[in-house]
């Protein structure tokens, strides 16, 4: 289901019924930027906290475009998918005026993919974080709105509107009204609330609203009436607060109902959501951890599953990417490969993405196929070991137990360690390094041309100590070995698997060190002993 800001307060009690039937809701986000620049790129040598701040300085400057959510609710026996496609533009009003930062590559990519830039303009739906909220609650309570200084309005129209009604006031009766500004259909309701506001301070007996086109309507009444309606009025216009929020409402649901959250390579799409819909990421990663396992205590990422799929060699063959685990699912092998495997089907109302359409990188589509896959992975992981005979019809309770390993294991992209655990600490093992030295003076090391002759071997990245040493971090086990392996008589360079003490440049000085302090205390210790016994 397509929903934007013309047909979101519509479309808002739906899309919380949905995420409060759900057994589970799917996510993902499209957005404006990746890499802020060279130095946020990812590194096989970052630690979490490392690349959690590379992240946190890219997500900081660029914005999210487009979100699915895909609510799975299961209804007799078969798990309907509610899929939600939303463009998001971020809302300025007041103190709140959002920059942000649009990489090329991010763009050319998306257009590949036929997103309408221009309904994300036009029609995206507003957000914005706690922080924000409260900002505009607060300028809007003490009515700076109507501070010529602070308002993004045509002046000369304001003016306009405000003779108009001198005029009309001049020889209107009490009970009279009269339409000052006709909706043509591009005015947005923040800027109805600036005229409004205006037209009320300058005349003291009149009243504004807006009829059902969102035209503004003057009305001339008494003043002891005024008081009154002003006494019922609040203070925040929840109208305009409503709009204003717009998919912070939708987030809000998601933390009330604690729902499990899916995504499939999804560390970069929580710290997103966090970021734009929840409060500004903290400095700190374990300030994130603690924060983001309070909101959403369940959260399971596919990638991490489909790894561990493909290390078990199975006789049905995929790779880990969405769209590669979505292609072999929803064969006939992939639905078969385990008998009784779940149904899937779409809701009544949301057949978009029925009818076999495929749509990658549409953030809605992109959320449905994950929770399909999530299900049929679920499914394989609980009875892949079982006879054929004792499988059966299972639970989603039974399903989450079986996964347990993957509760809040989220997958780490090109890092020292394969993923991270948000529930605690992340203790899996570091990626082998292996460390290079040149055998001569002439032949000096470079970064570039190591990445070169060394990625045949699988995927690495390169840290130089000197021109004469390096650091080389690998994606796997195979790949340093075959490294080692392979350059094993070369003569240019010896290659070896990285042992701290034998390699590190801090561990001889340390080791003589230790040498020197502990020599120098049993000489004193003799001296002393000597000493006594004279």
């Amino acid at each position: 289901m397509e929903v934007d800001k013309n047909n979101f307060e519509e479309y808002l009690p739906k899309i919380e019924e949905s995420i409060s039937k759900a057994d589970f809701v799917a996510i993902d986000t499209e957005f404006t930027g990746l890499n802020l620049n060279d130095e946020t790129k990812n590194s096989l040598f970052d630690t979490i906290e490392e690349r959690y701040n590379k992240h946190r300085r890219s997500v900081h400057q660029f914005t999210i475009s487009q979100i699915g959510i895909s609510a799975f609710v299961k209804e007799n026996e078969r798990y309907v998918a509610h899929s939600y496609n939303m463009y998001l533009f971020p809302a300025s009003f007041g103190p709140v005026d959002v920059r942000f930062m649009v990489q090329a590559s991010s763009y050319e990519f998306q257009r590949r993919y036929d997103f309408d830039f221009n309904k994300y303009v036009y029609s995206g739906i507003s957000f914005m974080n706690e922080e924000q909220e409260k900002q505009v609650k607060t300028f809007i309570k003490r009515k700076e709105i109507t501070a010529g200084v602070e308002r993004d309005v045509d002046e000369n129209l304001v003016q306009d509107v405000c003779s108009e009604v001198a005029e009309w006031y001049s020889r209107a009766a009490v009970g009279d009204s009269h339409t000052v500004l006709k909706n043509d259909g591009t005015r947005k309701l923040k800027y109805n609330y600036v005229f409004e506001n205006e037209i009320k301070n300058r005349y003291g007996d009149v009243w504004t609203s807006t009829d059902n086109d969102r035209n503004i309507v003057v009305t001339k009444i008494t003043h002891e009436e005024k008081a009154e309606r002003e006494n019922k009025q609040k203070a925040d216009s929840s109208e305009l607060f409503n709009s204003l929020i717009g998919f912070r409402r939708v987030f809000l649901a998601l933390v009330k109902h604690q729902k499990p959250l899916i995504g499939h390579n999804m560390l970069l799409d929580l710290l997103l959501i966090f970021d734009k819909f929840h409060k500004p990421l903290p400095a700190h990663y374990k300030d994130f951890q603690e924060e983001i396992h309070r909101i959403f205590p369940l959260i399971i990422d596919t990638k991490s599953i489909a790894t561990h799929l493909i290390k078990k060699k199975l006789d049905l063959r995929f790779n880990s990417t969405l769209g590669g685990l979505y292609h072999v699912f929803r064969s006939a092998a992939g639905q078969n490969f385990v008998i009784h495997s779940p149904v899937i089907a779409h809701g009544e109302d949301f057949t978009i993405y029925s009818n076999e359409t495929y749509l990658p990188h549409e953030a809605g589509y992109d959320a449905y196929m994950c929770g399909y896959c999530f299900l049929r992975m679920c499914h394989i992981l609980t009875f892949s070991d079982v006879k054929s005979t004792e499988v059966v019809p299972c639970t989603f309770s039974r399903y989450l137990n079986e996964i347990k390993p993957f509760h809040n294991k989220i997958n780490m992209i090109r890092a020292s360690i394969n993923s991270l655990d948000l529930s605690g600490s992340s203790k899996e093992p570091q990626r082998p390094l292996v460390f290079v030295q040149s055998k001569t003076a002439s032949f000096q090391l470079s970064a570039y041309k190591l990445a070169k002759e060394f990625s045949k071997f699988g995927t690495v990245d390169i840290k130089l100590q000197s021109k004469s040493r390096a650091l080389v971090a690998t994606g796997n086990i195979y790949c340093a070995r075959d490294l080692v392996k392979f350059y094993k008589n070369d003569k240019r360079m010896s290659v070896h698997h990285y042992s701290k003490w034998r390699h590190s440049p801090y561990s001889k000085p340390a080791l003589w060190t230790g040498v020197i302090l502990s020599g120098g205390m049993c000489l004193w210790a003799l001296w002393s002993s000597k000493k006594n016994n004279t």
